[in-house]
């Protein structure tokens, strides 16, 4: 007996169920639908049609069934003068029209198709051709939209206003057209299509002993880099030496007035603290003097060699001794002088 009440039950509230989701009413199955349609009447009372038909879009979107939206966003493209959007619009609330049961949606198809054809006159068409080579590859916007290859030629709607035609055809730079289109004007543009820029070859004016004066330019660059580096290295090495004699004089000067280094004077900190800045600049100084005298002195002379004139003379294999002897040898190194270190340098040319 239980299990039958049961059973009874269940039937009984699926039905009611189902008799509640039957009867209530279509445009309540989305609130956030009817929310948008409120929003976008609201903001066209207000006469701001162009936020209006954002909201009546989203309101459309969520519920196609709702043509109510579709019908404010056509009157409000009216309002703007967006004809040709407009009768996009009142086009296809008269085909949605046809195809709604719902009796209040009846003879909107009539009033759509009158809209439809009051607008004709009104709105703008623009006519476009290409003219040139390429028009295969080329591909043309019209307001940063790209345009169906099928409408070039073909007379197409478009809202009054301004519009930018942008043609890109592989070239570097795309071909740009700006128009202004009035209601019921009549625009025919033909765009060219630049050919493309034959590349000439300019003769070389080869200057006398061009070929000769390259290996010149290049030995002169040589040697001012090789002078630059020596004097950076010599700048540096006089540096390296004073910085020794200035260390030699605060060590002597610390042994003559506390031999053991053991309970000196404080105010021999100064002292301590000049031959340590002191040692520092000679092992910097140092460094700097090695690189810049180990690499000033083979660009110079190579620098030179190059640059000196030589008779002709036949080739001679790579491998030869005569010719690794007669490359320039060069030592470079470090060495203790005077309770420091400077820079040692020599070679054979």
């Amino acid at each position: 007996m239980r299990s039958s009440n049961c059973a009874r039950t269940l039937v009984a509230s699926a039905w009611m169920a189902l008799v509640t989701t039957v009867a209530a009413p279509s445009w309540a199955i989305d609130s956030d639908a009817q929310a948008f349609f409120a929003q976008g009447r609201q903001l066209r009372g207000e006469g701001r049609c162009t936020d209006a038909i954002l909201a009546f879009r989203r309101a459309f979107d969520l519920y196609p069934q709702g043509l109510g939206a579709l019908r404010n966003i056509a009157e409000c493209e009216e309002e703007l003068g967006q004809f040709a959007s407009a009768r996009v619009s009142w086009w296809s609330l008269r085909r949605a029209a046809l195809q709604s049961n719902e009796p209040k949606y009846e003879g909107w198809e009539t009033d759509a198709e009158s809209a439809y054809k009051r607008l004709e006159s009104k709105v703008a068409r623009l006519t476009v051709h290409l003219k040139g080579e390429g028009q295969a590859q080329a591909e043309l916007n019209i307001d940063g939209r790209p345009l169906d290859p099928r409408l070039l030629g073909v007379e197409i709607e478009r809202d009054v206003g301004p519009h930018q035609l942008t043609l890109t055809y592989g070239g570097a730079a795309p071909v740009v057209r700006h128009i202004e289109l009035t209601a019921g004007e009549r625009e025919a543009v033909t765009l060219d299509i630049p050919r493309p820029v034959a590349v000439t070859q300019t003769p070389t004016v080869k200057k006398p002993g061009g070929d000769e004066d390259e290996p010149a330019k290049g030995s002169k660059a040589m040697r001012i880099a090789g002078i630059a580096a020596m004097s950076v290295g010599g700048a540096s090495a006089v540096g390296a030496v004073v910085s020794v004699l200035l260390r030699n004089a605060a060590l002597g000067e610390i042994e003559e007035t506390c031999p053991d280094y053991q309970g000196c004077n404080p105010s021999l900190e100064s002292t301590e603290s000049r031959g340590r800045t002191a040692a520092t600049l000679v092992n910097v100084f140092g460094a700097v003097a090695i690189v810049g005298v180990g690499v000033g002195v083979p660009l110079f002379v190579l620098g030179s060699r190059s640059s000196s004139p030589s008779a002709p003379s036949a080739p001679s294999s790579p491998k030869s001794p005569k010719a690794a002897s007669s490359l320039p040898q060069l030592r470079v190194g470090v060495g203790p002088i005077g309770g420091g270190w400077a820079a040692q340098i020599g070679g054979k040319f």
